[in-house]
């Protein structure tokens, strides 16, 4: 029966862990049980061997941290190295972007010529209309009426002209917005 309420105080002072009084209480338990020293040699030992791996632990822990600290320094530097390769890159584009740029300028400033001319061309097309349908009233001779016709026809004939190249430029336009899209 001593024997066993031993056991359940060591059991007790193992999970209360160390007091002040502890050595007193031990030496007390001691010259009452002196077999209860393989206890408390068994506890003290793998006391040690909980702190010795605590220790492990502890030193893995910060040997990992410092590991995470020193990749997480590489991030940055490899990131801001990637940011300069990438600049160093798109600087290398801007003549060819600057070129598509300036193309689209004089495209554009084509393709509202083109549509200048149009205007203009259809105004003459309207003008020789009317004069055709005052034929009668302006006494109008079957010469100068040919020759109208003839003018009329060559401004029909000159739109279509007009016409084609401005659609033609139109598509420039489309396409050289896609090749400056794709450099972004």
């Amino acid at each position: 029966m001593i024997y066993f309420c031993g056991i359940i105080l060591v059991i007790g002072l193992f999970f209360q862990g160390c007091s002040t009084n502890t050595a007193q209480e031990e030496k007390k338990i001691l010259a009452h049980d002196a077999s209860f020293q393989k206890l408390l040699n068994k506890r003290d030992s793998l006391q040690n061997e909980a702190n010795q791996k605590a220790e492990l632990f502890r030193k893995k822990g910060k040997d990992i941290d410092n590991k995470i600290k020193i990749m997480q320094k590489e991030k940055v530097r490899l990131k801001k190295e990637y940011l300069s390769v990438e600049e160093k890159i798109m600087r290398q584009l801007q003549p060819e972007k600057r070129a598509l740029q300036k193309t689209l300028r004089e495209l554009t400033y084509q393709y509202k010529q083109k549509a200048d001319a149009v205007r203009s061309i259809d105004g003459d097309i309207n003008e020789i209309n009317t004069l055709i349908k005052k034929k009668e009233s302006l006494s109008l001779t079957q010469e100068e009426m040919r020759i109208w016709n003839e003018r009329l026809a060559a401004l029909i004939e000159k739109k279509e002209t007009v016409i084609t190249e401005k659609n033609k430029v139109k598509k420039e336009i489309e396409i050289t917005k896609l090749k400056i899209k794709v450099f972004r």
